[in-house]
């Protein structure tokens, strides 16, 4: 994707709504950092997780309920790449590249 637009049409098309008591996590790790001059990449590795808690029963918790209630599950992996370039000392994005460990569908129209 490139441009304002289809970044921002992803952004609020390509993931499915959460459900109640829903959200999801994405972690970044074994980041390697080089600059050269006035331009620097980033690459991370990165997990998204899909966190569901329980709802409380009727009743309340039964009295051999302890610690976070629901799931985490991790949903996708990948890599994220960022290219930055110093303009006027400040470290601007010029590129980032996303790429996902599984196929990915997008929807058409």
């Amino acid at each position: 994707m490139r441009g304002a637009a289809a970044i921002g049409q992803a952004v609020a098309g390509l993931m499915a709504p959460h459900p109640p008591r829903g959200w999801s996590h994405h972690t970044t790790f074994n980041p390697i950092v080089a600059v050269e001059g006035d331009t620097a990449t980033i690459d991370v590795q990165f997990v998204v997780y899909n966190v569901v808690g329980r709802a409380e029963p009727e009743g309340g918790w039964p009295a051999d309920a302890v610690g976070a209630q629901g799931t985490i599950t991790p949903i996708e992996s990948g890599y994220n790449r960022s290219t930055l370039r110093r303009l006027e000392g400040r470290w601007l994005i010029a590129e980032h590249v996303i790429s996902h460990d599984l196929p990915y569908a997008f929807p058409r129209g």
